[in-house]
């Protein structure tokens, strides 16, 4: 990664809930763009008891395929901001783009990232160096090394959700 991180900012807002930005990988989290249409509405579950319990900010992505197997995904997750991925690794692309375009301000929390893909390590690994905490939440089986050593902490997804899925390998 190439340039530098700024999230120091000024203080803004008082909240007595811990704020919290979420980023969603959506296509990973279930499995695949192909699974979508099976597993999005516990992901999309899990997503709003996390948003109901702190003061989060909700930011999910998928690429053209998961949008053209499940079009009323976009009305489904309503509560979240929508960022379009495109190509190869392309909602991984978007989501890094936000996490790095926008402000971490020192009355931002923590970040919880709903994947379990390699590409995010820089950028959760630089989160953790200016003190923001980091919740990466995956699959099992799909939770890369070099994520899993730089957060925070680490939650699984239940395990159901992999029973009818075969895994894709890089």
């Amino acid at each position: 990664m190439s340039k530098k991180l700024n999230f120091k900012a000024s203080t803004g807002w008082q909240c007595n809930r811990t704020r919290v930005k979420i980023y969603v990988d959506l296509e990973n989290a279930c499995g695949g763009s192909h699974a979508i249409c099976a597993h999005q509405e516990s992901i999309r579950q899990m997503v709003l008891g996390l948003r109901d319990q702190y003061a989060a900010q909700v930011t999910y992505s998928v690429g053209p395929m998961a949008l053209q197997s499940y079009p009323t995904l976009m009305w489904d997750w309503s509560f979240a901001r929508f960022i379009p991925g495109r190509g190869l690794d392309g909602a991984d692309l978007a989501l890094i783009s936000a996490i790095e375009n926008e402000p971490f301000q020192e009355n931002i929390d923590s970040l919880i990232l709903v994947s379990g893909d390699h590409i995010f390590a820089n950028q959760i690994k630089q989160l953790k160096e200016f003190g923001i905490s980091t919740t990466v939440i995956s699959l099992q089986g799909a939770l890369s090394n070099q994520l899993r050593k730089v957060a925070t902490s680490i939650q699984y997804l239940p395990e159901n959700q992999t029973l009818a899925i075969p895994r894709r390998t890089a």
